[in-house]
């Protein structure tokens, strides 16, 4: 379930871009500011849906908010620049938006799929359709995952997935997509769960995530 009504994504995102690109602008590193953000309670704000961090603050606010969390009584002092839409207001535009369609953190995405990684992505991009730089995002983030109980277990016992289908009677379909966590084994069936674990000599509460 999404935090926040998808109408409020537009502004979110532009908002999320202009305040990378102005942070960059005036200064900043720019990876040391996303890691910045990603910490703060602005990011976390963002991602429960807080309607003041969604559409009651501008940009620069953001940036003072940011820097505020991690330095009390810190302001930022540049003078506005002017700003064009850069590789930075283009990062953090995509990854708003990944933030919403995903569910994952702020944090928990950069820790998979570094801003660095995403700003070397402009070039490429940066005018293609989002759902694109989606799609590498997800790629990311499951390579950065790590396997699940069940793939471990599997492997352990020298079983291919086609093996594991054909002695447990599950299909190899729904094991692969257990494996890949787009189905969440712990809501899987008792009665599948039990033919698995009997095949892999094991509890059904060894398989859960």
């Amino acid at each position: 379930m999404r935090s926040y009504d998808k109408s409020y994504l537009p502004y979110v995102a532009e908002n999320v871009g202009t305040m990378f690109e102005y942070a960059a602008a005036s200064g900043f590193k720019p990876q040391a500011f996303w890691e910045m953000f990603v910490l703060s309670d602005v990011a976390k704000d963002i991602e429960i849906g807080n309607a003041r961090f969604l559409v009651g603050y501008s940009a620069i606010d953001l940036v003072n908010f940011v820097i505020n969390s991690i330095c009390a009584g810190a302001k930022l002092l540049a003078p506005k620049p002017i700003l064009d839409r850069t590789r930075y207001y283009w990062a953090g535009w995509a990854l708003a938006q990944y933030q919403y369609e995903s569910g994952k953190t702020f944090y928990e995405i950069n820790r998979n799929f570094p801003i660095g990684k995403v700003l070397d992505l402009y070039d490429v991009l940066h005018e293609a359709d989002i759902t694109k730089f989606f799609d590498i995002a997800d790629e990311w983030m499951k390579a950065a995952a790590p396997a699940t109980k069940l793939q471990r277990i599997r492997k352990a016992r020298g079983l291919t997935q086609r093996e594991l289908a054909q002695k447990s009677g599950v299909d190899i379909r729904s094991i692969q997509m257990y494996e890949q966590r787009k189905n969440d084994i712990n809501k899987a069936q008792a009665d599948t769960l039990a033919k698995i674990a009997r095949c892999l000599n094991c509890q059904m509460e060894d398989l859960m995530e």
